[in-house]
């Protein structure tokens, strides 16, 4: 089984990076190789940090659940523009008792071992609690950490082109022999998201990629639509939503590639999705409604200015 959370907003910088200026914001480790792919969209990974974690699992029902291990996080930049932080571990149950020397757990990055016997439904159950309980795992705050240190880098400007909020996905994958790979969606509310995953034992680590993306498109589509239901007040009380629309369609709309990056067995995940809630659907409406919009205020603009 593996626990994660993916974190997702707009880098603090006015404009889309280039491809080496993502390289260089995202090497925040010496001697340690940034990965960088073109295609179809560009997409930057920063080199893993392990965190070493010891601490309780939190549980539903309650029971007594240590963890000790390391948890895995990144950075990662999609189109110069898009920043997530992604962690996560695999937790393995463990037939000791005792913590054992650091060098057992070092050797094993992004590996837990779980002491007690809680069943993994009881962690799963825990993980989504909306508060979590005091001196448990949080893989929140090494995605919030890996966040910061990425927003506080010279190389960015501060100077945001779009006012946006961030969004947390928390994400769970149980491994189960033969399974069809399937996944289940919940929107806790504006900021929060949970994901269940059921995949093939040797597809796990690749869950990982696939919740980034469903986190990116998530986001996507979650900022574009407070976009436009900003650009609706502003038309409401008669000021001028072109800025927040331009900045929008520039930003965010050559970005909305779903699973473009994700291992092929895993693609069919977003079918299920476009079923319910049907994302692109809603996307290319968006999108469509912004285009129309900007278009009929140039044409406007330009018969205004014609002269008579």
């Amino acid at each position: 089984m593996i626990l994660g959370e993916v974190r997702t907003g707009l880098l603090r910088n006015s404009l889309p990076l280039p491809r080496q200026a993502v390289v260089d914001l995202l090497s925040l480790r010496p001697g340690r190789q940034v990965v960088a792919t073109d295609r179809p969209v560009n997409r930057t990974v920063s080199p893993d940090s392990i965190v070493g974690v010891d601490c309780t699992l939190a549980t539903e029902p309650q029971t007594k659940a240590r963890g000790i291990g390391t948890v895995v996080t990144h950075a990662v930049v999609v189109g110069g523009a898009v920043l997530q932080s992604s962690s996560c571990t695999r937790l393995e149950w463990a037939d000791y008792r005792e913590r054992k020397a650091w060098t057992h757990y070092t050797h094993r990055r992004g590996v837990v071992d779980v002491l007690g016997n809680p069943a993994s439904a009881q962690i799963v159950d825990g993980s989504k609690k909306p508060v979590r309980q005091r001196d448990t795992l949080d893989l929140g705050a090494v995605c919030q950490r890996m966040m910061m240190l990425v927003q506080g880098r010279p190389q960015l400007d501060y100077k945001p082109g779009l006012l946006t909020q961030p969004t947390r996905l928390r994400w769970n994958a149980i491994g189960r022999e033969g399974a069809r790979p399937t996944v289940h969606l919940h929107i806790d509310d504006e900021v929060r998201r949970t994901v269940d995953v059921v995949a093939p034992p040797e597809l796990l680590e690749e869950v990982s990629r696939f919740c980034e993306d469903l986190a990116l498109h998530d986001w996507l589509y979650t900022t574009l639509g407070n976009v436009v239901e900003q650009a609706e007040r502003d038309m409401a009380s008669e000021a001028d939503p072109m800025k927040l629309l331009g900045a929008a369609l520039t930003l965010l709309a050559r970005l909305w590639m779903p699973s473009a990056h994700v291992h092929p067995a895993l693609r069919p995940l977003w079918a299920d999705l476009e079923e319910v809630p049907g994302f692109s659907r809603s996307w290319r409406r968006n999108v469509s409604w912004i285009r129309d919009q900007i278009s009929m205020s140039t044409l406007t603009t330009w018969q205004d200015a014609r002269p008579f």
